[in-house]
């Protein structure tokens, strides 16, 4: 079964150590051809509100919150 890919953008928040932040998220959007199930993939934290510091953070985006790690200039995946 074959899938088309997209990449769209999702508003999201950033929360933890005391601060809260908006921010703009891109994603791959994989949908299965014919049944119209899709699923996100590939979070990326492209611009955010306002300066936050170094540190753990959980993003919510999309209805789901994930644990991410903010260093320097990058916004990582944090298990």
């Amino acid at each position: 079964m074959s899938s088309i890919k997209e990449h769209v953008s999702f508003a999201g928040v950033i929360r933890g150590q005391g601060h809260e932040a908006n921010c703009t998220v891109t994603a791959l959007k994989v949908t299965m051809r014919e049944t119209n199930i899709h699923a996100y993939a590939r979070y990326e934290v492209k611009a955010v509100s306002g300066p936050l510091p170094e540190g753990d953070y959980e993003l919510t985006v999309n209805g789901q919150s994930f644990p991410v790690r903010h260093r320097g200039e990058y916004w990582l995946a944090a298990a």
